[in-house]
């Protein structure tokens, strides 16, 4: 999804490619992401929600805009043969920033291991 949060595209179109791009690789996921302002979730396009991911209307038609942050929610299922195929799901949030040029890059680096926490 990084690779496609551009200024100047709408948050539909960084959705669908995105997802294209999953199917393609077989991935079972989901893409989610939103605006980052004052007050959390800040104004700016929805790129998908947990629940709606064939687009937002409205919301997801606004086109991305140079300096901006956004918060990148990404998910995956993917079956265990340990528990009998049982789906496992995944997720992970991380900010990225759109610069002055419209180009994204993540804002304090990409989650690459997990935390195990006792």
């Amino acid at each position: 999804m990084l690779e496609r949060l551009r200024a100047g595209v709408s948050g539909n179109a960084i959705l669908a490619d995105s997802l294209a791009r999953m199917r393609k690789e077989d991935i079972n996921g989901s893409v989610y992401s939103h605006p980052i302002g004052e007050h959390g979730h800040g104004a700016g396009p929805l790129i998908g929600l947990w629940d709606r991911q064939e687009g937002v209307p409205g919301r997801g038609d606004v086109a991305v805009i140079p300096d901006s942050w956004f918060s990148i929610e990404l998910s995956v299922k993917a079956p265990v043969p340990e528990w009998g195929g049982r789906e496992l799901w995944v997720g992970m949030e991380e900010d990225a920033v759109v610069d002055g040029r419209g180009k994204a890059a993540w804002a304090l680096g990409r989650q690459e291991r997990f935390h195990l926490v006792r």
